[in-house]
């Protein structure tokens, strides 16, 4: 018989660190182009899975002395390689049972349409503005789930001023998965507690000013987590050295849209791209560093329980 408990238990085991099972009827009022039942009509739950990313990883970016491997295990891995192939196997653990369950990985490269922002972790992203709905009563295509609510609903997470997820076990260093699935499984009440206390210690740590109390500015932050700043190690006095506005740049006054972010982008090649497009992280995530330090500072954070 499949059980909540059966989920969670297979899902630690496939390498998840997180467990969460969120009730359909809490994704009320989503966006049509967000919405898991446009996806699963007769859908019960969504089951979100996180992922911690190693806190070794953000130190030694921190230090200055290891980027690469943040991208490639820290980020790339996760949801290319590691999430999808839980979510595959869970997938199939529902499927013989009897029901349905569709997957949900990190789109990280797409955006629904009307969504003008970007992916600092991506080479660039792609808004699906030409796509159209095929039936009037249908939402324009592609569905992608709100991950942040997502995780919000499912009790593994509250949605920072920024728009990421903080965890008690984890804080910032995490990275989900979800699987919408019509089994009749108990669900898990959504997060209530707040973790953003709106300190603003990101916004403060940010080398290109990418955060404020309205949210992240992800074209500002693609710039800066591409290395346009006077703290990455790799910067020479060659990069930028014929713009005019370099030093405006470099301290992170200059503002950049999305037209001016990707002018830049070539300029700014300070490790290889991996093979999926991922960028290398040259800002080291001094936003959610200083996140999880202010985090454990306030005695908000716990160690997860196997």
């Amino acid at each position: 018989m499949l059980t909540r408990e059966l989920i969670r238990k297979r899902a630690l085991e496939l390498g998840a660190d997180l467990c969460g099972i969120g009730d359909i009827h809490l994704f009320e009022g989503s966006p049509a182009q967000r919405d898991p039942r446009q996806v699963l009509p007769d859908a019960t739950c969504v089951i979100g899975f996180g992922f911690r990313v190693p806190k070794a990883l953000y130190d030694a970016m921190g230090r200055g002395i290891q980027y690469y491997n943040y991208t490639s295990l820290g980020v790339k891995y996760i949801d290319e390689e590691l999430a999808e192939m839980l979510l595959l196997r869970i997938a199939a653990m529902i499927e013989n049972e009897g029901y349905d369950a569709c997957v949900q990985r990190n789109t990280s490269n797409i955006r629904i349409q009307g969504d003008k922002t970007q992916n600092p972790e991506l080479f660039d992203t792609y808004e699906l503005q030409y796509a159209s709905a095929i039936a009037p009563d249908k939402p324009v295509p592609d569905i992608i789930l709100d991950f942040p609510r997502a995780a919000q609903i499912c009790g593994l997470g509250s949605v920072s001023i920024k728009g990421n997820v903080l965890t008690k076990e984890f804080g910032p260093y995490v990275r989900f998965a979800f699987l919408i699935t019509d089994a009749p499984l108990a669900c898990d009440a959504p997060f209530a507690e707040n973790l953003c206390d709106g300190c603003l210690k990101c916004a403060q740590a940010c080398p290109g000013h990418a955060i404020d109390e309205n949210g992240l500015d992800s074209w500002q932050c693609s710039v800066y987590y591409r290395g346009a700043h006077k703290s990455n190690p790799y910067m020479s006095e060659e990069i930028l050295r014929d713009a005019p506005d370099r030093e405006r740049i470099l301290s992170g006054e200059k503002r950049f849209d999305a037209e001016s972010a990707r002018a830049l982008y070539q300029t700014l090649d300070f490790l290889p791209y991996s093979i999926n497009g991922y960028v290398g992280c040259m800002c080291g995530k001094a936003c959610d560093r200083a996140c999880y330090e202010h985090l454990e500072r306030s005695g908000l954070l716990c160690r997860a329980k196997a």
